[in-house]
């Protein structure tokens, strides 16, 4: 693939590699590049006409697309901005952030839309993300199919100010901060890789006539209903039960939108309107919830997408929001008969767990399994083994162990080592292992279900497999275990499915399973569990009785339940950190 780039406009069709953006950035004067990507025929049309006016060829999506933010001033795009990443979130799609010299670029992941290249593809796009409300903060202009790009550090000679990356939290921070960072350019900040699912695809989406967002901001009992009806429901008032879990997503909904002084003004009027005299919601009650909004999750604050268990319930289709999400959802048969032809024609690649033991149990992705086990019985170990001899792009979420002893873990029975060598190898530190580990990410963090999906976006590399250990270590509302089980497991599936991925979930079984054994019933949660697996695994481990040490010996991995026709049954030997 190939683009344009531009030494100013009037210097225009200079054609190279997609890669040869790093020979233009750095430049003192307007530098551009094509928002699209090109094959060779642009060229030879060039060459042939003399300008780019006309085009007819195909046009292809790029790695990231740039959607223009502009505003009467740098602070009213900056607000603009702000209301597109919010809405960027809710889409959960992940993107980087720009300043433009007098306005701000947004780039997001080109494989979030569904279209092949095409004559017509900018067209594809600009409809799609119209139905999808982008335009109400963005320029629909910057869609043409020769339309270019300012390149990245480089100088706007307008406003004499560079193009520069800048972070969420400096977008958020104010705009005299990042005109004084404009004033020089930046090293390129180190972003995550950018992708994510194809999650565009609203052409057939019919779209209801809606007033556009515009520069005004609703504030108190209106917050921008036509976008957030489930928020505007919740501020008119809630029920007893309900208080706390509302207070907090709409704190959590106000805090990016407005000052932090005027979001406990907000929230101070609220709880007036739903305090009971024998049932009150006092004032210090709605300072934490608000504080927690800002400091939550290890102070990123909180935020709480569509799929929100709360919000859910005040969800309206009057919301354009409710449209995208249903979007990615419905399917009709065509898409259903699609999925099969994908399956069949793309080879895909099972995790084999059978293979490591002379047996054929595949998984495939999209597929939940349950390894349900007593407490102590080296299930995060076994899961370690099964992910180390696969060593696919794995996120693993530890929320038992320590980074010390999981990390032990996967060096000793990468390396053969016991906890001796492993001793002598660190206390006289000199060539690490981590190069053998560029598969592996380990989250030590608990969150609620609900943010997994938007810590997968976060990964540097898409995995291929996730590991929870375990599910009765989330964040829920639910004081019920079985409930909390329901939640937890449902959400697992919907995560394995939307991003085609396998997951593994560690589960606790109930007391009557520890004593008289494990079956499909195991599981805390009972048959919910089963209804929200694909396959369920339950490990029985054997201990040394005629050794002193009482260590466990060996393990007896058994499917329980399969939606397919494989089964597995196998013992499995403990030696040190191995198991096989």
């Amino acid at each position: 693939m190939i683009k344009e780039y531009a030494a100013g406009l009037s210097n225009r069709h200079h054609f190279g590699k997609v890669d040869d953006i790093g020979k233009w950035a750095g430049m003192a004067q307007d530098t551009f590049m094509s928002l699209w990507d090109y094959d060779e025929h642009v060229v030879d049309y060039v060459k042939k006409k003399q300008s780019l006016s006309g085009y007819d060829g195909l046009i292809y999506m790029p790695h990231e697309l740039i959607l223009d933010v502009d505003g009467t001033n740098p602070e009213n795009a900056r607000q603009k901005c702000i209301g597109l990443t919010i809405l960027l979130d809710e889409l959960m799609v992940p993107y980087r952030t720009y300043f433009s010299g007098t306005g701000f670029h947004l780039g997001i992941p080109g494989a979030a839309f569904r279209w092949k290249p095409g004559a017509d593809l900018h067209m594809k796009v600009k409809e799609c993300l119209r139905t999808h409300g982008i335009y109400e903060y963005a320029d629909p202009s910057v869609t043409d199919k020769t339309r270019l790009i300012r390149v990245v550090n480089t100088l706007n000679s307008k406003s004499k100010l560079w193009k520069i990356p800048i972070t969420p939290s400096e977008l958020n921070g104010g705009i005299e901060e990042i005109l004084e960072l404009a004033k020089n350019k930046r090293s390129t900040h180190k972003w995550e890789t950018l992708e994510c699912e194809p999650v565009f695809n609203a052409l057939k989406i019919a779209k209801k006539d809606t007033p556009t967002y515009g520069d005004k901001v609703s504030l108190g009992r209106n917050p921008d209903p036509i976008w957030y009806p489930c928020i505007q429901t919740m501020l008119e008032g809630i029920s007893f039960g309900s208080r706390h879990a509302t207070a907090l997503r709409i704190a959590a909904h106000l805090r990016w939108r407005y000052p932090e002084s005027m979001v406990r003004m907000m929230m101070e009027d609220w709880r007036k309107r739903v305090d009971i005299a024998d049932k009150p919601f006092t004032s210090e009650e709605m300072d934490n919830i608000v504080t927690h909004c800002y400091e939550g999750h290890g102070g990123r604050g909180n935020n709480y997408g569509c799929n929100d268990s709360i919000k859910d319930k005040h969800c309206k289709d009057t919301c354009i929001l409710y449209r995208t999400k249903k979007s990615q959802t419905l399917m009709d048969a065509n898409e259903m008969e699609k999925t099969l032809v994908d399956f069949y024609t793309r080879n895909t690649d099972p995790i084999n767990l059978g293979k490591l033991y002379g047996k054929n149990f595949p998984i495939y992705p999209g597929e939940v399994v349950i390894l349900q086990a007593p407490p102590k019985s080296m299930k995060t170990m076994l899961l370690q083994n099964w992910v180390n001899s696969f060593k696919r792009p794995t996120y693993f979420m530890e929320m038992e162990m320590s980074p010390r002893q999981i990390w032990s873990r996967f060096v000793m029975m990468e390396k053969g080592w016991d906890e001796e060598e492993l001793r002598q190898h660190y206390s006289q530190y000199k060539n690490g292992v981590a190069e053998d580990f560029s598969w592996l990410t380990v989250d030590y963090n608990s969150c609620y279900p609900q943010e997994i999906a938007k810590r997968i976006m976060m990964l540097p590399v898409k995995p291929e497999i996730l590991v929870v250990d375990h599910m009765g270590l989330f964040k829920t509302q639910k004081y019920d275990n079985n409930m909390k089980v329901e939640e937890v497991s449902q959400s697992l599936m919907e995560i394995a499915v939307q991003n085609n991925i396998v997951v593994f979930a560690v589960s606790e079984i109930t007391k009557q399973a520890f004593h008289e054994g494990m079956d499909i019933t195991s599981a805390r949660g009972s048959f919910r569990i089963a209804y929200n697996a694909n396959k369920v695994l339950s490990v029985t481990p054997y201990k040394n009785k005629e050794s002193d040490d009482n260590m466990i010996k060996a393990l007896r991995v058994q499917c329980t339940a399969n939606r397919e026709k494989e089964n597995l049954d196998v013992t499995l030997n403990v030696n040190g950190t191995r198991i096989s």
